[in-house]
């Protein structure tokens, strides 16, 4: 019995507030002469508050990221101008948050992101125009006493964008990748 209260009490204690967020992306792609492209995230969150000082917060977001001024390159090493990238995702996050002072919070965790669109073509040709990244997100954020959370966060992909050692030529070096590097702006609500 003394098992099922202390059970019935933790249960007690999690609460659990699903939410929407959106904001501004401002991202560029590591390892080639681009810009910073600005555009946009939205999407919703679930968080189960484990504890006073932690939440637990799975993410599903539709993201728009990329680079702008993408230096491209023919099969010569030519010079052909540039255009801007565009690449969508349907990223899944498990967000970790940690408060330390009021609504003040860090938050850090992993997400898995599905290529759902982009305005470029794969050089290999091997019929795989879809792809996937996997990121790592850092950031803070300060949730008001009535639902409304403002944070910045930073999120990087582990996976070469392009699915491929180069990008219209772009990479002498076949073992150079491009990796999403994407700032995040933004606010939440949960109910």
């Amino acid at each position: 019995m003394a098992v099922m209260a202390a059970t019935a009490q933790l249960y007690a204690q999690k609460k659990v507030s699903p939410g929407i967020r959106a904001g501004m992306n401002v991202s560029t792609l590591s390892n080639i002469d681009a810009d910073f492209k600005t555009d946009f995230y939205a999407g919703g969150a679930l968080g189960v508050r484990l504890s006073p000082r932690y939440t637990l917060q799975p993410e599903l977001t539709y993201s728009r990221q990329g680079a702008r001024n993408v230096a491209t390159v023919d099969e010569g090493g030519v010079p052909i101008g540039q255009r801007d990238v565009t690449i969508e995702y349907l990223s899944l996050g498990i967000i970790n948050k940690f408060y330390f002072a009021g609504g003040f919070h860090g938050m850090a965790g992993p997400s898995f992101d599905v290529k759902i669109g982009r305005n470029f073509p794969r050089i290999d040709f091997d019929g795989d125009y879809n792809g996937a990244d996997l990121g790592l997100t850092l950031g803070f954020g300060y949730t008001l006493p009535f639902g409304l959370t403002i944070e910045g966060r930073f999120k990087t992909g582990l996976l070469d964008v392009f699915n491929n050692d180069y990008f219209l030529g772009i990479f002498d070096d076949p073992d150079k990748i491009s990796l999403n590097r994407v700032f995040q702006i933004g606010v939440g609500y949960s109910f």
